[in-house]
């Protein structure tokens, strides 16, 4: 069977809800960051000592959005590619979000949300925030062009994993006014059952 380790409010979620999605049969192990180094399995796994890592069967794979890709490319349906292009621009969201998104999220919720009090830097998230202005307008710009998703005229994998980050920035409270179609999108994405489900386990 397949197992997943690490907890719902960490990487692993993103893992949580597209196991969700694709009905999977699995064993979620709710690993704490904080006590991942002194775990046998998974240093034993994952050399890196990090959260996500699943182990299918004997395929062990670390990276929350490698994760995401090998689950679709196993088990297919329709969150995964249908064909080459798809595949391409679905890798394309996926590597876009991490590299321009992520850090500036995460750096917007550690300091309003996450944090200790004594730890915050109001200017710090604020200046994230402001940041991030030029990729929303990027994916707003996607959003409006297409029909309401970023592959294919429907919900896929690469919905889940760029809306995975882009839900930290609501739940830290940020502006999106002036992103009326990401905030709609990020909304039907998180409203989705699998999603909500997820978002329950330890």
């Amino acid at each position: 069977m397949l197992k997943i380790y690490g907890t719902s409010g960490s990487r692993t979620s993103r893992n949580l809800w597209l196991a969700e999605e694709l009905g999977l049969a699995y064993e979620h192990l709710p690993v704490a960051i904080r006590d991942v180094a002194g775990h046998p399995e998974i240093t034993a796994i994952n050399p890196a000592r990090q959260i996500p890592v699943i182990d299918d069967d004997g395929v062990v794979v670390a990276e929350s959005m490698a994760i995401n890709l090998y689950l679709v490319a196993k088990h297919g349906g329709p969150l995964a590619p249908r064909d080459a292009a798809e595949t391409g621009h679905i890798a394309q969201w996926t590597f876009w979000v991490v590299t321009h998104v992520e850090a500036l999220a995460l750096t917007v919720l550690g300091h309003r949300v996450f944090f200790p009090a004594d730890r915050r830097d109001p200017a710090k998230a604020d200046e994230a925030e402001a940041a991030l202005a030029r990729p929303l307008a990027v994916l707003e710009g996607a959003l409006a062009r297409g029909d309401g998703w970023l592959v294919g005229g429907r919900f896929t994998v690469a919905d889940l994993n760029v809306a995975a980050i882009i839900a930290w920035l609501v739940a830290s409270r940020a502006d999106l006014a002036a992103f009326p179609n990401v905030a709609a999108w990020v909304r039907r994405c998180r409203g989705r059952d699998a999603a909500k489900k997820a978002q329950k386990l330890p």
